[in-house]
């Protein structure tokens, strides 16, 4: 008789929830060292990180500065974020993952959540 065992699990290396951001959550990165510079779509944020489509490769371990920014009510937050992962899409375009320099606080995260354009 033989015993069916699931695979262990994979560790989880993030050290915050990400969520979905409300719609309309941009990254505007200014121009990098190789003079990349546009607008990402944030595709999911956590208060150490981001992840969000963008037009072109960015280099992993590259520091970026950027402002993330809503539609729903304005906000812009200034951050500087490290490049951890890099994957280009079919479409020609490229899922970015960076880790914030900083953790953002609850107040700075409610902007950028859905729950925050329900009034």
């Amino acid at each position: 008789m033989s015993t069916v065992t699931a695979p262990p699990k994979a560790a989880e290396r993030r050290s915050a929830v990400r969520r979905q951001p409300t719609l309309g959550t941009v990254c505007r990165l200014e121009g990098t060292d190789d003079g990349k510079s546009g607008v990402g779509l944030v595709w999911n944020i956590s208060t150490t990180g981001v992840s969000m489509l963008f037009n072109a490769r960015l280099d992993r371990g590259a520091t970026v500065k950027g402002v993330l920014a809503t539609t729903n009510d304005g906000f812009t937050l200034p951050v500087t974020l490290r490049v951890a992962h890099v994957a280009k899409l079919q479409t020609g375009d490229y899922l970015i993952g960076g880790q914030f320099d900083r953790a953002l606080s609850a107040d700075e995260m409610r902007h950028f959540l859905p729950e925050a354009a329900v009034v």
